[in-house]
């Protein structure tokens, strides 16, 4: 067979980065301090960091604050520790995932139609794919506990399960339901 050369130039996207929290959520400040002596230490600057809390009918904006000090002469800086979260790196905290969570399993409320109550009731509009690697990474989290309920079931000597059918919407088929 016959080898050929190819290349091409192509002008790569920049990732837009994360959405902005919106200005108009209320704010809950936590300082931090680090938990050696500070004492005598010039205050060099803070790291904030923004995650989303939810508490029943309200978005809140929680802010950890953590100043950051300086030993004076020399170059170690003192900083305290973040505060544990379910899932490291991201802006939400674990009553917003239980809200979600439950909105989605004992609701029945599509990722879509959570958006929607999000933008409508608090001006915070996440993408779908955020709620969706949002809930990927707790079915990761609830694995151990979902193995230990899969041991008790399966070991107990009757199981039993709701096998009544429902009518299910088929956007395909317009205005009818079949049975689910």
């Amino acid at each position: 067979p016959q080898q050929e050369e190819i290349s091409y130039t192509r002008n790569k996207k920049k990732h837009p980065g994360r959405h902005a929290l919106p200005e108009n959520l209320p704010v809950r400040e936590e300082i931090i301090e680090p938990a050696q002596n500070t004492t005598g230490m010039d205050k060099i600057g803070e790291e904030v960091t923004e995650t989303l809390e939810y508490t029943p009918a309200s978005l809140v904006k929680r802010r950890v604050i953590r100043p950051k000090y300086k030993k004076k002469g020399t170059s170690q800086i003192i900083i305290g520790e973040l505060p544990e979260r379910p899932l490291d790196k991201s802006i939400e905290e674990a009553s917003l995932l239980a809200y979600i969570i439950m909105r989605k399993y004992v609701e029945h409320m599509p990722f879509y139609r959570q958006i929607q109550g999000f933008g409508r009731d608090f001006g915070w509009n996440p993408a779908a794919s955020t709620l969706s690697d949002w809930m990927r990474e707790c079915a990761i989290l609830l694995e151990p506990l979902y193995n230990v309920l899969k041991r008790k079931i399966l070991e107990s000597g009757y199981i039993q399960v709701d096998e009544s059918p429902i009518k299910v919407l088929d956007k395909d088929k317009k205005g009818s339901a079949h049975q689910g």
